[in-house]
Order: C-alpha cells, then structure tokens, then sequence
C-alpha cells in the first residue's frame, strides 16, 4: 500500500505543476489579447502568484511522500526488534518493486515460508505456515520455532550453525509437529539471509508439506514387500526381462530348480544356450512373436540343469505394454514339470503293461494247453522206453517253456509271492554258476566282489534270480569278443544292500538309457526288451531300484539296490568264497 501512494504522489505533483504551468500560459495570452484596460503590472502579480502557490504545493507532496517511506522503514524495524534482536535486521531490497514481488511470492506460494535472526528467532512467516503448522503469526513470531521436535532440536541448531556459515540446505527430509500434535512429513530448505554489506543476518527457511507422499511411499513399500515375499517363496520362478533381453528382476528360485545363480540371467539371451538343442529354435521363435506381436506365450522345452540333466520347463509369457501399445518389457512365470512329465511316462508306460499283460495271457493260455498234452505223452512214453534220457530232456525244455508262460502271465496279474530272508551272496552263487558255461564259450572271465559281512535281505529266490539272469546275460551278450564281468555285493550306510553288475561291452548311448525298461524297447538285434522291464517291476515289488551308467564303448555299469533286513544279524562270508574267479 505504502509503494503504491509513493508512485501516485509522485505522478499528481508531476501532472499538478504541468497542468498548472500550462494554465498560467493560456491565461496571460487571453487577457493579452482579449483585455485592454488592464495593465501589464497587473498579470506579473497574477503569474507570481500562480507560481509562488504550485511551488508551495509540490514541496508539501514531496514531504508527505518521504514521510511515508520512513514510517514503512520503521515499522519493519519495529518488527524484526520484537524478536529480541537490539542491531535489528535491516530487510533491504533494491527498490519497492523487488519488495512487491517478494510479498506477492510469500502470499502465493503452497509452502511454509519463515525467517529467523541469528538467534533462531521467528520475524516473519507467511500464510501458508499457519495453515501447515496450525500456528498463527502472533503466536510465532519473536520465539523460536515450537513445532520442533524436542529430539530433533540438537539437528536443528547443527543445521542453523551451517547456513549462518554461508550454506545451503536443500530438500531435507524431517518430521514436524502440528499444533494438535500430528507428525507431519515435511521437505526443508534453508538459506542465509544477507545485509547489504554481505554480512549473515538471518535464515530464510521454506518447508514443504510430504506427509501424504510419505503415506504413499509407505503403502507402496508395504505391497512391495509383500509381493516380494510372495515371489521370493514360490516353486515357480519368476522373471521380468526388459526389449533388450536384459533381465530386470529373476526370483531366487531360479537357483533352487535350475542349479545357477541369479548372476547368470542377467541377459535373457544367454540361456539360449541352456535350452535343448531340440526345442531351440522353437523357443527362438516364440520369444520373436512376443517382440513383434506382444502376444501371450506358453510353451514346454527342456533346460540343462547345473548338474547336467535336462529340466522339463513350462512358461507362460505375458507382454508389458504401456498406454500406447509400446512393449516395455515381459513377465516370464516358468515351472518345473519334469515330476508331471515322469508321471505321463509312467502312465504310458502302465497302458503298455496293461495291453502286454492281456496279450501275454492269451498267449500263456493258448501255449499251456498243447504243453499240458505233449507233457503227459512224453511221460507216458517214458514208462515204456529203454532209453530214458531223451524223455528227460524234452520234460527239461517243457519246463522252460513254462517258465517262460509264468513270465508271461507275470505281466498280466500280480502273482502271489512268500518273501524270505535270503543271503544275496547265495543267490548270486547260484545264477552265476548256471551261466558260467555261456561266458567261457564267449571267452569271458567273471570276477566277483563281496563284503565280509552282508545283511540278508527280503526277498523271492526265483524272481529275484530271474533279474540276475537277465542282468547277466545282456552283459555277457555285449561282448561277444569277450571281456570281463564284474559282480560285486555291498553293504550301505543308508541300510540297503547294493548288487553292481559291470562290464567292458560296447556301452549304451546316454540319450537311450532312460527308455530302457520300455516295452518293447531294446539295444540288441534279436530282443523284445520284456526281460529288463519285467526286472524293473520285480525289483520294483521289492522296494529296491536299478541304475544303469553306460558310456559307447566303455562298457557298462548296472546296480540294484534292495532293502536290507535291520533286524537280522549280519552273517559273515566263508574266506573260500571271498574271490571268485
């Protein structure tokens, strides 16, 4: 206000002595021109009295003015001198105008302005302090400031200390009191306040209300850290990659199904080269659709475990896009599926069994009847021959035909059987002795291994027979150049009793020892693959397990497992049967 009447005075007494300059002219050449009976003396008086009067008037005005310049001076004196400060804080500004701007900002602006002398005292505050704070002007100024917590007051006066020094404080994150006792979140910047010869004279301090940014930040924290633990706990891995390939988060569970550390996704492209060669190309593709088409993918390929086996992979892609369609990155959620895939197999599997098994028992039906007839003329033929021995023989390979059908029937129904508590030394004895003719005609030696002391096992001498046979006679059939076998028993620390049959055969590629065991599935020429997949559900019924390790010609390796029986003592072996050769 007081600017404003400065700037009007000035210009009334500028237009006042113009107009009045002007008047006098207009005046004197009329009553030249238009009077004749007044005398020349007579318009000198005139004109020295117009000029004597405006003279008069413009010095009353410039007086008024200057007065009112000194009474703002004082007042702004008298404020700053309530806070304590006897020097004063002499606000200086270049002219009104700068002064006007700075009032007009103070008023304006959303936040908290206040300024404090040296001492730390408030002189000025604007309107949008009281709103923030809850204090009124009155109520702040001449005292330091009362919204400070008590623990932050020793932050505060570190703070005043550095910008009295000359420094700047820019966007520091505090807390505040409001007069009803809320915490408030503010951001703070302060800066000194100089006199006109440089000095610091006061601090000129700006608070920004952030409480409700801050509730935000923290609701954002919280839903992060809840879906951070969701994701973190999950079987399935999760990943977010971004157009580039450069993977911006990988779960950890990456590291639990997959062997590798997080480290090794950090470009998506990279495990391209862990992907099975067979189903690369078409996981090539589907990753090109997402960056083209922005399409949603599920695909199932196999991924090289850090051990070195294959993982069966599902993934399910999803495209990230912004408001314009733009792809900003994909969300990759992948799962283990290889015990889903094994299940499959096994399923497989059992629909084979079940049409082998109703196969074999037609089959065993049809075959036991004829011997059921040959058997009884050949015993009757016997009674009347003289020559017994080739009735003996034919009843011999009768046998084994049946043996052959009960294998058969094996496959169609479960057979009733005892178990006992046998000695796997004995029965390894047994079935080795029956095949050691056939290795010395193939030229190979058989080499046995056992532990002193073995725990007997659990188990069906026949049946359990029957696996070592097959066992050992596909080994003795891979090296029809000769070679050795080995056999070896030992005891576990696990309770389990291992039976390893090795030998110096050609071997078996790796890609085709997980189908043995498959109906139907062999390496030899002449085979049908029943043998080894009736020795799988045998030794299956036993609650043991067969191993096979094989390499192309390096031979090959096959161990059973079989569960001991704890509570039988532990025999020792006879030193005459130690090493067998």
């Amino acid at each position: 206000m007081e600017v404003w009447m400065k700037r009007t005075g000035i210009q009334l007494v500028v237009v006042y002595g113009f107009a009045s300059l002007a008047w006098l002219a207009l005046t004197a050449a009329w009553l030249v021109h238009h009077t004749e009976g007044i005398q020349y003396w007579g318009l000198a008086v005139l004109w020295t009295g117009f000029v004597v009067g405006t003279y008069f008037f413009i010095r009353s005005c410039v007086r008024s003015i200057r007065q009112s310049e000194q009474d703002v001076q004082m007042k702004s004196k008298d404020r700053t001198a309530e806070g304590g400060d006897k020097e004063g804080v002499s606000m200086h500004w270049d002219d009104l105008a700068s002064k006007d701007l700075l009032e007009s900002f103070m008023r304006q602006t959303p936040d908290a302005i206040s300024m404090l002398d040296v001492h730390g005292n408030v002189f000025r505050v604007n309107e949008a302090s009281e709103m923030i704070f809850g204090y009124t002007e009155e109520e702040l100024i001449g005292a330091p400031m009362p919204f400070v917590p008590e623990y932050l007051k020793e932050e505060v006066d570190y703070y005043h200390r550095q910008v009295l020094a000359g420094k700047r404080i820019i966007g520091l994150e505090t807390v505040r009191y409001h007069k009803d006792g809320r915490l408030l979140h503010i951001s703070l910047s302060m800066s000194p306040i100089y006199s006109d010869n440089g000095q610091v004279i006061g601090i000129a301090g700006s608070a920004r209300d952030i409480t409700e940014q801050k509730k935000v930040e923290q609701r954002l924290r919280q839903k992060e850290a809840k879906y951070r633990l969701i994701t973190e706990n999950m079987t399935d891995m999760i990943c977010i990659y971004q157009p580039d390939g450069t993977v911006a988060y990988a779960s950890p569970s990456h590291e639990a199904v997959l062997g590798y550390p997080n480290e090794r996704y950090k470009e998506l492209y990279r495990r391209f080269e862990l992907v099975h060669p067979d189903d690369l190309e078409m996981v090539r593709k589907a990753f090109r659709n997402i960056q083209t088409q922005n399409e949603m993918i599920t695909l199932e390929y196999r991924f090289k475990h850090k051990l070195g086996h294959w993982v069966h992979l599902e993934t399910r892609t999803k495209p990230i896009v912004d408001e314009s369609g733009r792809l900003l990155g994909a969300l990759m959620v992948t799962r283990d599926i290889s015990e889903n895939k094994r299940a499959e197999e096994l399923l497989r599997q059992s629909d084979k069994l079940s049409v082998i098994g109703k196969l074999a028992a037609g089959i065993a039906h049809e075959i036991r009847n004829p011997l059921t007839a040959l058997r009884g003329f050949i015993q009757l033929m016997q009674s009347t021959a003289e020559d017994k021995r080739y009735g003996e023989i034919m009843l011999a390979e009768m046998d084994r035909i049946n043996g052959i059908v009960s294998e058969l029937l094996m496959l169609a129904k479960p057979q009733a059987v005892k178990y006992q508590a046998r000695d796997i030394r004995d029965i390894i004895r047994n079935v080795l002795s029956l095949l050691d003719s056939q290795a010395i005609l193939n030229d190979i030696q058989i080499h046995t291994h056992f532990d002193k002391e073995l725990p007997l096992i659990s188990c069906e001498d026949n049946q359990l027979k029957q696996v070592l046979i097959n066992l050992c006679k596909n080994a003795i059939e891979s090296m029809p150049e000769g070679g050795d076998l080995h056999v070896e028993a030992k005891s576990l620390s696990d309770g389990t009793v291992k039976v390893r049959i090795r030998d110096t055969g050609y071997g078996i590629e790796s890609a085709r020892i997980p189908k043995l065991g498959e109906p139907f599935f062999t390496t030899k020429e002449n085979g049908t693959g029943l043998g080894l997949m009736v020795s799988y559900k045998i030794i299956e019924e036993h609650g043991g397990s067969i191993k096979i390790h094989s390499e192309p010609m390096q031979g090959t390796m096959v161990e059973v497992i079989l569960p001991a029986l704890s509570s039988v003592p532990i025999f020792p072996l006879k030193d005459e049967a130690l090493d067998a050769v």
